[in-house]
Parts: structure tokens; sequence; C-alpha cells
């Protein structure tokens, strides 16, 4: 047992967002002594914007903690109050779980698994500067001047490095809304030679729900029927709430113009680099110029509140304006806001001075997760910070550091991604980013991730057992699917809407769930042990039979990208670049010029499809004996 006196600890986690509470649990679980710093207890793992957890890419990811033994998706199912399924119209590869929470609720949940956790010690300190003995990285310095010893830091600082607020012409430093920013230990990164950029977000304003006229607004109910994010969380302790849709008008455009003067976005202010994916109302106003009406989402921020999210809102717009327009949207006409939306900018590290297992390149044993490395999303942070507190206990426990594949997970690409080729603008998860989103599937997280949570020891033997009788209860209800037959005569009596056109010799159940408009639990009487399985290891099993002739052919094309990953691109293919890119490829590839289709196909913001339109030219181009 090793002898550790009461500063001294293994790992030291600055900051309790999603990124921290993750990394934190991550290092705890594998044994490793762990100290978690945070400013303010009260905000740990905090929802400062959107009160959702999930979304189009995002549910993947956090199903992806789950698999890895972290603690997002348990407490955001036990916090929800609306759960919902996006994409439904498509396929199952790109739907992704988006749930909303009490977002009080979330902080006392994550906190209560905080501090149930051993190995972990929460502490309520400001962190100014890191601390070095012999060159070597040895601890945390705080404000009161106290030395905390560690030969491992995992920085997720978030939005509060140098962090500075915007609404209209009023500017002040803080780290979000009521919590003063680290300009200390911002300039002291800064002073050990990391590489340092500057980003933005923001927030839209809050409204008071009792001054909102829901009378005509699109109502969106809960879908009782969504799986939850997690395999071993309880019910949520919250009733459903609705969510609603409104939209903006020729009038609320106007207001919005006649004052883009005093926007900090338009006022030269704001120096930061923001998210296109994410735009404010004003740039949204500024790029889309013809456009006459936007969505404005009302979203609860929680059971007991009366505060609502407009969702779509997002600005830094002086609050008089902001009280002006919100009031001239439908149902807002008498809203009264009761907190102003506003930017923020914030200090990040360049991604690029990362390793893939999130430690600097600069200073060895530091890691760095979350918004410090410019990504933007609760998700996102969350899990890098696992993946970062997977590694630091790594180091402290003589293991091999993991690296995750992009082919194995969105974590893994996203890593890859703002490792390898560095960002211009915050980076968010899309199901589009990947080449293997068919494989990389919210319902088969446990299968590609558990096994090494579980060779990390951040996933404990219960669980694995537990995840490995799933499996086989997956792959069991699949082989059933398979061998069980129906005669034409016996597919008419039993499912006569599927009779049609009718076929000529038998056909086995897994050849009708093909059909997209047949769901596998149209067969739990000739199954039963379909209603065994949770409803994502249900889907699980839909997937892989739907999939298997777009698995086989997405192989193929693997196959052939391999091949042709080195080959050199020059400088006529930029010149005359495929019409069938999108012209978002096109800025990115301009940009970059990589050298190889492989570096092409590691740019962010190209698509799988990108990839293959120029692998395909390329090919042409070669096989006429042309030029690129």
């Amino acid at each position: 047992m090793i002898d550790i006196k009461k500063n001294e600890f293994q790992v030291i986690v600055i900051g309790a967002g999603h990124a921290g509470c993750e990394a934190a649990l991550a290092t705890a679980r594998a044994g490793v002594k762990t100290l978690l710093l945070t400013i303010n207890l009260d905000t740990i793992a905090a929802l400062p914007c959107n009160p959702s957890v999930g979304g189009q890419g995002k549910g993947q990811l956090v199903r992806e903690i789950d698999a890895l033994g972290g603690e997002m998706g348990i407490v955001a199912d036990e916090t929800s109050i609306q759960r919902r399924r996006l994409n439904t119209r498509k396929g199952i590869a790109v739907q992704s779980n988006r749930f909303q929470s009490d977002k009080n609720a979330y902080v006392r949940r994550m906190t209560q698994s905080l501090l149930s956790q051993a190995n972990l010690k929460l502490l309520q300190a400001m962190a100014t500067d890191l601390y070095f003995e012999n060159g070597n990285i040895a601890g945390v310095v705080t404000v009161s001047g106290e030395i905390f010893y560690a030969p491992v830091v995992i920085l997720t600082t978030g939005t509060f490095l140098r962090g500075k607020i915007h609404i209209g012409e009023v500017s002040y430093s803080a780290g979000r809304a009521g919590e003063p920013a680290a300009d200390a230990l911002g300039c002291s990164i800064e002073k050990l030679g990391l590489p340092v950029m500057r980003f933005k977000t923001g927030t839209p304003p809050r409204i008071d729900a009792n001054t909102v006229n829901f009378d005509g607004l699109e109502k969106q109910e809960s879908d009782p029927d969504t799986a939850p994010f997690s395999l071993w969380s309880g019910e949520s302790e919250f009733q459903t709430l609705s969510c609603y849709l409104t939209r903006t008008n020729p009038e609320t455009h106007r207001i919005i113009r006649e004052n883009f003067s005093r926007s900090a976005l338009f006022s030269g202010n704001i120096k930061g680099t923001g998210t296109r994916y994410c735009p404010s109302i004003e740039d949204k106003l500024s790029k889309y110029p013809d456009k006459d009406s936007h969505k404005v989402f009302l979203e609860p921020e929680g059971f007991y509140s009366h505060e609502i999210y407009l969702q779509g809102m997002s600005t830094s717009l002086p609050e008089e304006v902001q009280e002006a327009y919100v009031n001239t949207i439908k149902g807002l006409e008498n809203a009264r806001i009761t907190r102003p939306g506003y930017a923020i900018e914030y200090d990040i590290v360049n991604p690029e001075d990362l390793y893939p297992t999130l430690m600097s390149r600069s200073i060895n044993n530091l890691f760095l997760a979350g918004q410090i490395n410019g990504t933007s999303g609760y998700e996102e942070a969350g899990a890098q910070g696992i993946l970062a507190g997977i590694n630091a206990a790594a180091v402290i426990n003589g293991k091999r550091p993991l690296i995750l594949d992009a082919d194995s997970s969105y974590l893994g690409l996203m890593v890859q991604e703002i490792t390898m080729t560095g960002l211009s603008e915050p980076y968010r998860v899309f199901t589009s980013r990947s080449p293997f989103r068919l494989n990389l599937r919210m319902s088969n997280a446990e299968q590609r991730l558990s096994e090494i949570a579980y060779s990390y020891d951040v996933m404990p033997e219960n669980k694995i057992l537990a995840v490995r009788e799933r499996n086989l209860k997956i792959e069991y209800v699949k082989h059933q699917l398979i061998d069980y037959s129906l005669t034409p005569s016996k597919l008419k009596d039993l499912f006569p809407e599927l009779a049609e056109p009718m076929p000529q010799s038998s056909v086995s159940l897994a050849q009708l769930l093909k059909r997209s408009e047949v769901n596998i639990n149209l067969f739990k009487e000739l199954i039963p042990e379909i209603s065994d399985l949770d409803k994502m290891a249900a889907t699980e099993v839909e997937a892989q039979i739907k999939y298997e002739g777009y698995l086989a052919q997405q192989q193929k094309e693997f196959e052939l990208r391999e091949s042709m990953e080195k080959i050199v691109l020059d400088e006529s293919f930029f010149n005359d670049m495929p019409s069938a890119l999108t012209y978002e490829a096109k800025v990115k590839i301009m940009a970059v010029k990589p050298h190889t289709i492989g570096d092409l196909a590691r740019i962010p913001g190209v698509r799988a499809s990108d990839v293959a339109v120029t692998a395909m030219t390329i090919r042409k181009r070669l096989r006429n004996g042309k030029s690129q």
C-alpha cells in the first residue's frame, strides 16, 4: 500500500465540469488516489448552456462513455425530464438519444457519484499554477499558495481560462455567469510555452415560464419508447415535461439587424473564433439574410424550475435588445427574461500539442481534456475526460497507454481529428464525420469498448460479466431470427401484411426484418427471448441484420480506400476538384492542401462520401492515364 501524505496524491484533476468528473472517476476507479479541484463545489458538472445531453453524434459519445465505465449516461437517465430519439426516419446507425435533464438534479446526482467514489477527494480551491520539481510536473499551486503534490495532472478547465463574458457593449472577466475566471492559471499555462489559442461560445437568454403563452405553439412530447443511455441507471425521479417550438419572424429580424453594431460579435470586442455549428442569432441573420424565420425551441431548465431555455437564440446583444426581439416571437409577447444571453471568450491549448492519449507533447504527464482542447459540448468533454483519466491512471499503474482508433469509436475519431489536423474553430462530433458510422452505433458501444474498460480497471467485474451475458443474448436472438423460417402459407397466416408480394419459398424472420418497415418486436411471440433483451440490445440485433449487406459493401470501400490512402495529390487535383465534393469539403481541402488521400480523409469536416468521391475520381484519372 502506497503511503501518501495529506497533500500528496497520484493524480490531480483541475476542474469539475463534465471532463473533470469523468477523468477523476476513471482514475479513482483504477485504484489511483485522486484529488479533484474545483472553484465551486456547488456547480460540479453544471449545465451552463443547454440543459440536455445527447444529440446527433453526441448521443453515440454518451453511450461510449457508458461502455467505458463512465457516469454521464447514468446521470442523464436518472435526472431526465424528457427523452427523445432523433433521426428516427433515418438508419439505426445515425439515430441518437437526446435527453433534457433537470439541471440542478444533474449537479446533485453527479456530485453524489463523486462523493461516494473510493480513492477520490473533492476540494473547493482555485488552481493558479502548475508545480514542478527537477523539470518534471509535480503538482498544483492554489490561490492560497498551498501546494498539492502529484506526478500526474489533468487540466479540464472548460471556459474558465481567462474567460471573458460579452453582453453588448459590456465585457467582464468570468469563467461563466456568476463564477470567476481562472486568469492566473491561464497566464501560467501561456508562460509554460503551451500553444494558446482563443475561442468563443455563447448561450441564449432564459425566460420566466409563467410569462409564456403556450397556446398555439408546437408541442414536443417525450418519447416513452426511447431506450436509456446507460445499462446501469435507475429510473428518473421526475415525470416528463414537454418542449415547445416557435419561430422568429421579420419583426424579430428587423430589431436584431438594427442593432448589429451593438453585438459584441460584430463590434470587434470578440477576438476568439466561434463555432459554425451553433451560431448566434446575429450570425444566422448575417449569413442567411433571405431567411425570414428561424426555429426557437422552448426547453425547460428543470422540473421545479420556472426558467425556459431558448434554444436557437444564442446572442451577445445588449439586454434591452434581447428583451425587445424576444417579445416579437409568437408565445413570447409578454415573456420576461430572467437571465440574459451572453458570449464568452476563453483560452484553449492547440490540441496539436497532444498525443492521442491526450497527454501534452510539451509537458510529460500533463493531460488535457474537454473545452481546453478546443471542442464544444458536454459529451465531447466527458468522452475526452474518461480517456484522459484512463491514461493518467495507466501512467501510475505502469500500463500501456490507451489509444482508440477512429474505426472503433467516435471518441477515437474526435481525438484523431483534433490532435492530427488541429482546429480553426470549436470542434463538435457529427455522425457524418465518420466513414465507419455504420459500425459505430449507439447500440453496440459495449461490444466495441467494454472489454477495454475492464482491462484498464475502470469497469468492475460484475459489470463486465453482465455485458458478456448481454452479448451472448444478442447473438442467440440473432441466430434464432436467422434460423426461424416461415412457409409462404404460414407467413400469410401470421403476418398477412408482410405476405405481399407472396414469396415463392420459405423466408426467415431475419429476411423479413431486413425490410425497412419491419421492427424486431413483431416477432416476440415466435421468439420469446426478444423480450429478455433491453431496448438497446434489441436495436443492436435489428441493426446487425438490417445492415448486413451494407456492412459487406462498406468493407469493400474501406479496402479500396486503404489501397489508395498513400496516393499523392498533386497541384492539378486542387485546380480541378470533383464537382460532387461538398462545398465545405472543398473549402477545407483548399485550406489544408493534403499531401495524400489518407491526409484528406483525416481533415475535420470532410465526409466519408467526399473521400469516396475523391478516391473514385483519382482512380478514374489514373486509369485513363490523365494527370491528377
